[in-house]
């Protein structure tokens, strides 16, 4: 009786050590690549990026580059940036390769002649379930300032982001499984 007692607290202990790891938040990976239609005078070369966040972070320092002519002018106008993901799969709202997230910013011309490009709604959260599990991230996208004749590349950041995976059958059957015997070694002890 004692024997069956200890493997069944083993068994147990087991069986939730492994749904326990299987159930956790877990980083992410996040893919894509960038377009954009900026306004007469600023070209904008695409990016692409690849990364998993490590503490719910993860910085993106390609994301493309704007150049701004180096006539002189007074720019103004909307610049429509497009960030199609591929990773994540399953974002809300897109399809199941690839989803794309329309961010506009306002152009101005600086003092010296450049420009300065301000989002207006530079971060969005998304959220998404694949196969795997489901997650949330909060993607940011930052401001930025181009010198007459120079370029500037456009960064980014993921925070918060978190990831629950499904569990695995095996886990779920240990889990039962476990489950199975504490209920056994109750009724032998009952009995």
């Amino acid at each position: 009786m004692k024997r069956t007692g200890i493997i069944a607290v083993v068994l147990l202990v087991a069986v939730f050590a492994l749904a326990a790891g299987t159930v956790r938040a877990d980083e992410i990976t996040l893919a894509g690549t960038t377009s954009s239609t900026p306004p007469s005078g600023i070209s904008f070369l695409p990016g692409s990026f690849n990364g998993m966040t490590s503490g719910g972070f993860a910085a993106f320092s390609n994301l493309g580059s704007f150049t701004l002519s180096t006539t002189p002018t007074t720019y103004s106008g909307v610049v429509n940036l497009q960030i199609a993901f591929s990773l994540p799969t399953g974002i809300t709202g897109g399809a199941t390769t690839t989803f794309v997230a329309n961010l506009f910013g306002n152009v101005s011309t600086t003092a010296t002649g450049g420009v300065s490009i301000v989002f207006s709604n530079p971060t969005q959260t998304f959220t998404f379930s694949n196969s795997g599990g489901s997650g949330s991230f909060t993607f940011t996208v930052n401001n930025l300032s181009i010198n007459p004749g120079g370029t500037t590349n456009l960064s980014g950041f993921v925070t918060s982001a978190a990831f629950t995976a499904v569990p695995e059958a095996s886990s779920v059957l240990l889990l039962g499984a476990g489950l199975f015997l504490t209920s056994l070694l109750g009724l032998k002890k009952s009995g």
